[in-house]
């Protein structure tokens, strides 16, 4: 990752102060980004917002940038027949305190493997990349992971299992278990210092929660 930063900040002819000052961070924080140390979530964000190719500074790999006015056949093509893009939206899902949602338009796309997304049963599903902010879910995912959610149209698609929620205008990224008798569902985290909660039925049914996907695997790591 420390050549592919440095590359795309070469590309963008943007000096190591410029793209520091243009997000918000000290100039010491970006060299310690260029020396390799892990990128939060947010500043990935605030990086492609520059112009920065987001998934070529983790993976090495180009990826397109999204038109804003593209239609939806011409955004999902991809440069190769055995490749499947996945869409990265403009949101976080917050293993911690929660993250207000700004906008969910596509800010970047992944090529994933046709083959691998089979062997895994993830061929027929809609699929987003979210990052993920905080450390309540340590140690099963860290902030700046990047995660590959399957997104659903039905409650009883996420009975339990590590799901992207919904709550009112924040998003978080909990493990939950649905409740039969009570119709709601127990929600918790993996670190245990943070307390879990209940949903009740009521919530659910006016529309304050709901779950918006799950998280079938992680694509970027920033802690191995």
């Amino acid at each position: 990752m420390t050549t592919f930063l440095r590359e795309e900040r070469n590309r963008l002819e943007l000096t190591q102060a410029d793209a520091s000052k243009a997000i918000g961070v000290g100039k010491t924080t970006f060299l310690r980004w260029e020396a390799g140390y892990p990128i939060p979530s947010d500043k990935l964000i605030a990086l492609s917002d520059i112009g920065f190719d987001i998934n070529y500074v983790l993976k090495g790999c180009k990826r397109d940038t999204l038109p804003a006015a593209s239609t939806p056949g011409t955004a999902l093509q991809t440069s190769h027949a055995d490749l499947t893009a996945v869409p990265q939206y403009d949101l976080s899902a917050s293993a911690g305190g929660g993250a207000l949602v700004v906008a969910e338009h596509p800010i970047a796309r992944f090529e994933l493997s046709k083959r691998w997304l089979e062997q895994h049963n993830l061929h027929n599903k809609k699929l987003t990349v979210v990052p993920v902010r905080g450390d309540s879910m340590e140690n099963t995912l860290h902030d700046g992971d990047l995660t590959l959610v399957s997104l659903i149209d039905d409650l009883s698609e996420a009975r339990e299992g590590v799901c992207v929620l919904r709550f009112d205008d924040e998003i978080f990224v909990k493990r939950i278990q649905y409740d039969f008798k009570s119709k709601g569902y127990k929600v918790t985290s993996d670190n245990n210092a943070y307390s879990g909660f209940f949903v009740e039925a009521e919530d659910i049914e006016s529309g304050r929660f709901t779950v918006l996907g799950r998280v079938e695997r992680v694509l970027q790591r920033t802690k191995v």
